[in-house]
């Protein structure tokens, strides 16, 4: 595999942060309110516990970027290191201390650069780069572009995403099949052990 060093710059259409502010939210609405809380180490966006924007707000929060699928969304601040793809069909409005980047797919396979961001080589980079602040770390967004990923050609990008895309989803349907067996046999119990039946 021959691959060559790319900045995150050259491999996309741009890096956007949303704004800097929190909209009134909502425990229901048209669009997720996607922050921190809602990215999960895994690569997963969790919207159990999500707030939602109303749609006439929505204009407002979406002015700098709307997050369309393929998008990758990213902590840039407090917690670092949190990337998810955005679905298609889900509308959201980034949140405070997240940015997304849209790959540009001449370039780069959005799925191979969201595994890119799982490796130990960019995440080492991610450390050598962040800044320590008083009260939290944060990476700065003017040099997030300049950031480094090793990218093969794009065929090569496509096979690797696909292999790491069908363990992914093995792993997801064995959680929920766990899921399921873990709510069957706390019923049990509790039909057992708590109603004596």
């Amino acid at each position: 595999m021959t691959a060559v060093v790319k900045t995150i710059r050259e491999i996309s259409v741009g890096v956007y942060d949303g704004p800097h502010a929190t909209p009134e939210l909502h425990d229901e609405g048209s669009a997720v309110f996607l922050g921190i809380p809602n990215l999960l180490p895994d690569g997963r966006i969790d919207v159990t516990a999500a707030r939602w924007v109303a749609e006439r707000d929505l204009a407002k929060w979406t002015r700098r970027v709307t997050p369309q699928p393929n998008d990758i969304v990213f902590t840039y601040e407090a917690t670092l290191n949190r990337y998810a793809i955005i679905p298609d069909g889900f509308r959201c409005c980034l949140g405070r201390r997240t940015a997304l980047i849209r790959p540009d797919p001449s370039q780069i396979d959005h799925r191979f650069l969201f595994y890119c961001f799982f490796s130990p080589r960019w995440r080492a980079q991610m450390e050598a780069n962040t800044l320590t602040g008083a009260t939290v770390d944060r990476i700065p967004l003017t040099t997030f572009p300049e950031f480094e990923v090793l990218v093969p050609d794009l065929q090569e990008q496509k096979r690797i995403a696909a292999v790491l895309s069908a363990y992914d989803d093995l792993i997801a349907t064995n959680q929920r099949r766990i899921a399921l067996l873990e709510d069957a046999a706390r019923r049990l119990y509790r039909e057992w052990f708590v109603h004596l039946r």
